[in-house]
C-alpha cells in the first residue's frame, strides 16, 4: 500500500544496521536467536496477543505492522496475518527452546537483547522524546541487576537512558512472568554513536563501540 521506494525507506530506517557484527562475539560465545526479517515483515519484539500490546492498540504496530514508520499511512493489507504468524511463532519456539536448554544446564537464563536505534523521531512517538547515547532496557520481574551494572559501567562516559526511549526487553513467551529464573536486559545502541552522518555506513567509532561490547561479553563470563 506503498510505493516501492517508501517501502525500502522504512526497511532501512527500522533496521538494526551491523548489529550482527557490533555483538558478534557475544552472540558466539553464549549462543542466541537471531531475525533474519525485516520488523516490517514481523516484529518478534511485541506480544503475540494482539490485546496485550500497546503498540498495537495504539499504532497498529504489533508484532505485525499494519501502518509503516517514517510516516502515518497504510503499511500493507491484514489478509496474510495469518499466514506470517507462522514466521513469528517459528522466532519463539526456537528462543523458548535455547532457553530451556540454558535453564536446564545453569538453572538459570539471562536473555541479553541487542538492538540499535534511530537518532530520528518517529509519527507514534512523544514530539519531546529524547534520545541518549546507550538505551537499557528491562522488566522489573525478569530484572538482572548484575548485567545492568556492567553495561552501565562499560557505558560509562556516555550518556546512559534507563528503560527511556524504549522500555523493558523480551522475555521468551513460555517464561514471561512464569519462570523469574529468566531475566532479560536490553541494550540500545545509537546510532549516531557508530554510523556516520548518512546513517549509512560504518564511522571511525564502530570499533570503540564494538570494543566494549566485547568486554561486556567477557565480564559476563565472571558472574
Amino acid at each position: 500500500m506503498i510505493s516501492s521506494e517508501e517501502l525500502k525507506e522504512n526497511i532501512f530506517e527500522y533496521c538494526d544496521l551491523y548489529t550482527d557484527e557490533l555483538f558478534d562475539e557475544m552472540f558466539n560465545k553464549f549462543g542466541g536467536v537471531k531475525s533474519n526479517y525485516s520488523r516490517l515483515f514481523f516484529d518478534p519484539e511485541r506480544f503475540g496477543d494482539d490485546d496485550l500490546e500497546e503498540m498495537h492498540k495504539k499504532y497498529k504496530l504489533g508484532w505485525f505492522y499494519e501502518n509503516a514508520i517514517t510516516t502515518k499511512k497504510p503499511l500493507r493489507k491484514i489478509n496474510n496475518k495469518n499466514i506470517i504468524r507462522k514466521y513469528f511463532d517459528n522466532y519463539h519456539k526456537e528462543l523458548n527452546d535455547k532457553t530451556k536448554q540454558k535453564l536446564t544446564k545453569y538453572g538459570k537464563c539471562t536473555i541479553i537483547d541487542c538492538h540499535s536505534f534511530s537518532n530520528q523521531r518517529y509519527w507514534f512517538q512523544d514530539k519531546d522524546i529524547y534520545f541518549p547515547d546507550i538505551c537499557i532496557g528491562f522488566e522489573k520481574a525478569h530484572l538482572d541487576k548484575e548485567v545492568i551494572d556492567i553495561i552501565k559501567d562499560e557505558f560509562k562516559e556516555y550518556e546512559i537512558g534507563i528503560n527511556m526511549p524504549y522500555a523493558g526487553s523480551l522475555v521468551p513467551t513460555n517464561y514471561w512472568h512464569k519462570d523469574y529464573r529468566v531475566k532479560s536486559v536490553m541494550i540500545e545502541i545509537n546510532k549516531r554513536l557508530y554510523l556516520e552522518s548518512d546513517n549509512k555506513s560504518k564511522s571511525k567509532n564502530f570499533n570503540t563501540i564494538k570494543d566494549k561490547l566485547n568486554n561486556i561479553s567477557k565480564r559476563l563470563l565472571e558472574l
